[in-house]
This record gives C-alpha cells, structure tokens and sequence, in this order.
C-alpha cells in the first residue's frame, strides 16, 4: 500500500509546484538564492517545484513562506479553527488546544478498503 497515492493529491502538488516555481521567476530569485535563504537542498526544491510526494513537509511550508505564498496555497484553511470542522470535537474554550492534547486510537484501514 505505500505506493498509492491519490491522483487528485498529485494534480494539487503538482499545480503547487508550478506556483513556486512560477513566483521565485517572479521575484528573480534563482534556485540557488532561495536554497541559500532558507538552507535547503536544491534536490529539494527541485522535487517541490516537480510536485513530487517525497518532500517532507518543513521544507515545503519554508518555501511556501520565503516566497510569501503560503496563505495563498492554504487560503481555504482561513478561519477552520472557528469552523464545524473542528469546534464539534471539542467543548474546549481553545478549540485547537482541545483537539492538540486528545488523543484518539482508529481502526487500520484494511487493503481492501481502498
């Protein structure tokens, strides 16, 4: 199972990854100046401006910062901490700092679920 990985999510990468791409351009910034700014390897940018999957996750959100997209790429994340979507798992005061501390086993998914 762990070479699945959804199309949508790949489209989503992908698209993500002609946006940083596109604004370093932008902002005449090589690779090499962005590697520099935020140290991180140029193996890794080139794999996030690829949308590739195997990026971890800090290096992603650094260069979505440095290139000031990141409330762009995560617009539709505006406000969630207010929303259904969160508020109904907790009677918190501080819905996220309900949600942070609880902690919950799941079911594995089997196989065949997918």
């Amino acid at each position: 199972m762990p070479d699945y990985f959804p199309v949508t999510c790949a489209d989503t990468l992908s698209k993500t990854g002609l946006l940083v791409k596109a604004r370093r351009l932008a902002l005449g910034m090589r690779q090499a100046d962005l590697k520099a700014a935020i140290g991180v390897s140029a193996h890794t940018l080139r794999k996030i401006e690829g949308g590739s999957e195997h990026v971890d996750l800090r290096s992603f959100m650094l260069v979505l910062w440095r290139l000031g997209i990141s409330d762009t790429v995560f617009a539709s994340l505006e406000g969630l901490e207010n929303s259904s979507q969160i508020t109904r798992f907790t009677q918190a005061s501080d819905p996220l700092e309900g949600i942070a501390t609880r902690r919950v086993r799941l079911a594995k998914p089997k196989p065949r679920a997918f």
